[in-house]
């Protein structure tokens, strides 16, 4: 294999690296807001019907599409410990998956791997350096990867097929 098959390769391998980072850190972005709307809303409902369910202890007339429906204070009482409990549970598991943390790692080692092939892409770019230079390069160049593989949080399986399957390297366009 030739020096400039090599970088070419190479651009494309951290290029679709790069992507999926970035991709995921969108899906875990989505992921964190999917929970904490939900549960923020919740929360500020159950505290704010438990304040008026304590001002008065009548009936609750819900309004429906089909026409009012009618709960009665203990029904109101158990409806907001329900939605409470639902509350607690979105914000557990918003704390115990971390989807804010992964698309952070992710977001970062995204940007990490774009470094790394506009590294790549100087490379190419000059090719007037000598053979030692360019060895040297990609010597470091390999070395950096390395790190960045061993540091890199693992992408979900579904988004790299999907980039495996898309971004073909014959399709790939290379500097």
């Amino acid at each position: 294999m030739s020096q400039a098959e090599l970088i070419k390769q190479w651009h494309f391998r951290n290029h679709r690296v790069q992507l999926a980072h970035y991709e995921s850190a969108r899906r875990y972005q989505r992921l964190h807001i999917m929970l904490g709307l939900p549960a923020v809303i919740l929360s500020t409902f159950v505290g704010t019907a438990v304040f008026a369910t304590l001002s008065k202890e009548t009936e609750l007339q819900v309004p429906l599409p089909g026409g009012a429906m009618s709960l009665s204070a203990t029904q109101l009482h158990l409806l907001l410990g329900l939605l409470s409990v639902a509350a607690a549970l979105l914000t557990g598991l918003q704390t115990f998956l971390k989807f804010s943390e992964l698309a952070e790692k992710h977001r970062l080692a995204g940007s990490r791997f774009a470094n790394l092939k506009h590294r790549i892409e100087m490379l190419a770019t000059f090719p007037e350096a000598t053979p030692v230079e360019v060895r040297d390069t990609l010597t470091a160049i390999e070395t950096s990867w390395a790190k960045l593989r061993e540091e890199s949080p693992t992408l979900p399986a579904s988004i790299w097929r999907r980039f495996e399957r898309t971004m073909l390297y014959d399709k790939h366009q290379c500097p």
